[in-house]
C-alpha cells in the first residue's frame, strides 16, 4: 500500500507541475487518425473544443459499432454534421461467429457501412485473447472465419485497423514487481497473464500471417503494430508487407524508450507510413488520456497531452515526460522529425489513407 501511495504521488506530482503549452498557430496542423469520440453531442462538442485549441483540424474514430446499432445511426449523424473533418471505421459483432455465414455477414456489412461512408473496420483486442467459440477455444487472430471479411475489404478499398495483443508486461504477472503495476491494478481486465491465454509473440505472429495471406487488403497496424518494444520488429514487418501501415497511439512512452536517432531515423525511413494517433477518449464518463485516468482529467489535462505529444516529434529535448504517466514514470528522449517528414506524419498520410474521396 505504501508503494501504491508513493507512485500516486509521484504520477500527480509529474504531471502537475508542468503547465500545458497550447499549440502554436504556426506549428503544423494534425489529423488525429485515433480517436473515440461517444457520438453524442456534448462529447463532439467537448473533443471539438480540445481539438480545436490543440491543431487538430481531422479526426477519425476507431469505435463507430456496426450497421443497424444506435452507436452507428449516432455516428452518421456526427458524419453529416462535420461532413469532411470526421472519418470513422466500424466494428465487427461476433455474435454467431460457429455459424457457417458469420463472415460473409460481417463482409456483407462492411460493404454496406463503407457505402455510408465509413473509411474501414477496427478490429478490436478482444481477437485473440477474448472472443471465444462455442467450444470455449479463444478464436485465433488469423482464424479463417476472418478471410471473407478481408477479402471484402480489399474489393472494396477498405482499410482493416487492428489491435493484436497489448504492451508486453500485461503479458506477465500483475504484480509490484510489474513496471505498469499500476496501470492493471487500476484495469485488471488488460492483464493477459495466465489463463489459457496465447503468448503475445504468438498473437503477433497470428496477426503477420493474416496480414502475409491478404496481401490486396490495406491493413493498419495500430499502437505501432502493437510492438513498439521492438522497433526492429516493426521495421522489417514494414519491410515485408507493403499492404502494411502503423499509427502512434497511445505508445509514447515505450517508443520514447528506444534511442532518439534510432527512432528518428525508422520515422524518415518509413515516413509514407506512418499516422499520428492519440488514442484519445471521450466519453459521457470523461476523457481517457491515451490510457485510464485514476483522477478526473479536465480540458487543460487534455491540452497537456497533445503539448507532449508535440513535443516529443517536434523538439530534440533530452529526458522530457511522455504523455501517459500512469504507463511509467521514466522520462523520454525527443527526436525531431524534419519539416518535410513531420508533415507527412502529422496530416499528409491520413489525408491519403483514410480521407482521400
Amino acid at each position: 500500500m505504501r508503494r501504491l501511495c508513493f507512485c500516486l504521488l509521484t504520477l500527480a506530482l509529474l504531471w502537475g507541475c508542468k503547465q500545458p503549452q497550447p499549440a502554436s498557430p504556426a506549428r503544423p496542423a494534425i489529423i488525429d487518425s485515433h480517436v473515440h469520440i461517444t457520438p453524442i453531442d456534448d462529447c463532439v462538442d467537448r473533443a471539438l473544443k480540445i481539438f480545436s485549441k490543440n491543431g487538430i483540424t481531422k479526426f477519425c474514430t476507431k469505435s463507430a459499432g456496426f450497421v443497424g446499432t444506435g452507436r452507428f445511426k449516432a455516428t452518421l449523424e456526427v458524419k453529416k454534421r462535420l461532413g469532411d473533418r470526421f472519418a470513422f471505421f466500424v466494428n465487427l459483432d461476433w455474435r454467431g461467429i460457429d455459424h457457417p455465414q458469420w463472415g460473409l455477414r460481417e463482409a456483407q456489412r462492411l460493404e454496406q457501412a463503407v457505402k455510408l461512408g465509413a473509411k474501414g473496420v477496427k478490429i478490436f483486442k478482444n481477437l485473440g485473447v477474448g472472443v471465444r467459440t462455442r467450444d470455449g477455444k479463444l478464436l485465433a487472430v488469423d482464424d479463417p472465419r476472418l478471410d471473407p471479411i478481408m477479402e471484402k475489404a480489399a474489393q472494396i478499398g477498405a482499410i482493416v485497423a487492428m489491435h493484436t495483443s497489448d504492451p508486453k508486461v500485461f503479458f506477465d504477472p500483475p504484480t509490484p514487481e510489474n513496471e505498469r503495476y499500476l496501470e492493471l491494478l487500476f484495469a485488471p481486465s488488460w492483464s493477459f497473464y495466465g489463463k489459457d491465454y496465447p503468448s503475445r509473440d504468438s498473437l503477433l505472429e497470428a496477426r503477420d500471417r493474416l496480414i502475409e495471406r491478404h496481401p490486396q487488403t490495406t491493413f493498419l497496424g495500430i499502437h505501432l503494430a502493437n510492438n513498439p518494444e521492438d522497433i526492429d520488429y516493426v521495421d522489417r514487418i514494414l519491410d515485408k508487407y507493403p499492404n502494411l501501415y502503423v499509427d502512434t497511439s497511445a505508445r509514447i512512452g515505450e517508443i520514447g524508450r528506444h534511442p532518439a536517432e534510432k527512432v528518428r531515423k525508422f520515422f524518415i525511413k518509413h515516413q509514407d507510413r506512418i499516422l499520428f494517433g492519440s488514442d484519445l477518449i471521450v466519453s459521457p464518463a470523461g476523457l481517457q488520456l491515451g490510457s485510464l485516468s485514476i483522477w478526473p482529467d479536465d480540458d487543460t489535462d487534455a491540452d497537456r497531452f497533445f503539448s507532449a505529444h508535440r513535443e516529443y516529434f517536434e523538439t530534440g529535448k533530452k529526458g522530457i515526460d511522455h504523455p501517459t504517466p500512469i504507463q511509467g514514470a521514466w522520462k523520454v528522449d525527443a527526436i525531431d522529425l524534419p519539416p518535410d517528414v513531420l508533415k507527412k506524419f502529422y496530416a499528409e498520410n491520413a489525408e491519403g489513407l483514410i480521407f482521400k474521396k
